[in-house]
């Protein structure tokens, strides 16, 4: 599907100063394991350095996956939705600050893959920008088909708005090919987080988690220890399942989440990069075996529901299992939020646990089904570039500014949670977002070697990392020879 956007609107929906201060409630202030805070107040006095030129009328052409499209295309005209209509708002702003229009291109993540492929091979030059599934996108950057960032004069990445820990999964000899932050509110909602069954926490006289994550104290260790024992056969059949109504689990968790988000969590990472910035396979067999090994306990030695059956029917059974109240635990994405809504008990949300308390910062894995832009290598020309650039860079700032603050405060903060410490908890879970190059391009092979062990309840780190380590190497080496061939076009 194909829309044209500013031509369309038929009036500005202008968010005024006091729906603003509304909005701009200062977050509750964490402690140092996840540096300081920035206030609505400060994100919204933040100016971008962009040039002021008129374009007349020039399309920027936008092409982004169904279903993630709130990323930059929305309905033309306000819906009275907080978020929808800053979206609304950060369009119209740019569309008219650079005399543009943008015209959008909606369809199936693969089929965009596809098209990009096909446009750039062809020198069809369709796309302006594009959004892409971040494991499938991947491979345009491999076969040279996308732009180094560094090739657009006007993206400043050093701004705010774009994601900082996104080099560790794109960046090779300080390029990136693929980008994420603010222009993308929704890949916020693909991030990992815990959610924990209140009424069961004042059932079993326990303090919810929060003051922990506050100290720097919420580990796997903790989860380990308040999950212990918590599973077991209820119904009084013998056997402890989820299809039971009244069979009770520790933690509710599905193998496409749970092995990544406990993993990157802990400070896992099987890629690392030299001081020219070229990535290498760097298993760490040591440090990987002992959080393995915590893993393992928390999932396996305490009997948590480990889902590992994709089909339709009992993927959401490991988010019915905690919203039937029958799992202390959920490990899961902010957006699951939206399917806990009718839950009877109240939740509360937290990150997932650090490795030790000695780790500086609670991490977040972000779901590989998260948007990426990225520009196709069609946009060749000096003015191209600039003219993407600008757009691009406006649009980044632009959410930053308008988008972001109403994210936070109207829909992760109070739509989804049903309390203001949990609130003050995804805080905590999005502003450290990590990315694993071996995640993002060996997606099933090295990079799900935690999903594939838990999976078979196996504890044989070593021969599985000798079983990749031969083909994980040649990966890596092959990505680098892709990338140096598109910093040389």
């Amino acid at each position: 599907m194909k829309k044209i956007l500013c031509a369309l609107f038929a009036a500005m929906f202008i968010l005024s100063a006091a729906v603003f201060a509304g909005c701009a409630k200062e977050p509750g202030t964490p402690d140092n394991t996840t540096g300081d805070a920035t206030t609505v107040e400060e994100e919204t006095q933040i100016k971008d350095d962009l040039p002021e030129v008129s374009f007349k009328g020039q399309t920027f052409r936008v092409v982004i996956p169904n279903g993630m499209d709130l990323d930059i295309y929305t309905e033309d005209h306000e819906t009275s939705e907080p978020l929808h209509d800053a979206v609304f708002q950060r369009n119209k702003a740019v569309c008219d600050r650079f005399g543009i229009e943008i015209e959008v291109t909606t369809d199936e993540y693969t089929a965009i893959i596809a098209a990009v492929s096909r446009s750039v091979k062809a020198g069809s030059d369709d796309f302006d920008l594009c959004f892409v599934q971040m494991v499938a996108g991947s491979s345009l950057a491999q076969s040279n088909l996308v732009l180094p960032f560094e090739k657009l004069p006007f993206v400043n990445l050093n701004q705010p708005w774009w994601d900082k820990d996104i080099w560790n999964g794109f960046s090779i000899r300080n390029n990136l090919m693929m980008v994420n932050g603010d222009i993308s509110p929704a890949s916020f909602s693909i991030t990992s987080c815990m959610y924990f069954n209140k009424a069961m926490f004042d059932k079993l006289d326990m303090e919810y988690p929060y003051e922990l994550v506050r100290q720097g104290k919420w580990t796997l260790d903790k989860l380990y220890e308040m999950t212990k024992d918590i599973t077991h056969d209820e119904d009084g059949d013998g056997k402890v399942t989820p299809d039971s109504t009244r069979d009770i689990y520790g933690l509710s968790s599905w193998y496409l989440d749970v092995p990544y988000s406990f993993y990157y969590a802990a400070g896992g990472m099987l890629v690392s990069k030299d001081q020219d910035d070229v990535p290498f396979y760097d298993p760490q067999l040591e440090r990987d075996t002992e959080i393995y090994k915590k893993i393992y306990d928390v999932i396996i030695t305490n009997n948590a529901y480990y889902e590992t059956d994709v089909t339709t029917t009992n993927f959401p059974r490991v988010a019915k299992t905690f919203a039937d109240g029958r799992a202390l635990f959920l490990d899961a994405k902010l957006s699951t939020a939206d399917e806990l809504r009718e839950m009877d008990n109240e939740f509360g949300i937290l990150p997932v646990p650090k490795f030790s308390e000695a780790q500086t910062d609670y991490k977040s894995f972000v779901n590989g089904a998260s948007n990426m832009i990225c520009v196709p290598a069609t946009v060749s020309s000096e003015s191209q570039r600039e003219f993407v650039s600008i757009i691009t860079e406006a649009l980044a700032s632009e959410a930053y500014r308008t988008v972001t603050p109403v994210l936070k405060e109207k829909y992760l903060k109070r739509k989804i949670t049903r309390d203001a410490e949990s609130a003050d908890m995804i805080d905590y879970v999005v502003r450290n977002r990590v990315f694993d190059m071996a995640y993002v391009n060996m997606h099933d092979g090295v990079g799900s070697y935690v999903r594939d062990l838990l999976t078979a309840k196996s504890t044989d780190i070593s021969s599985t990392f000798k079983k990749y380590a031969k083909n994980a190497k040649k990966r890596i080496e092959s990505i680098v020879k892709a990338f140096d061939k598109s910093l040389q076009s």
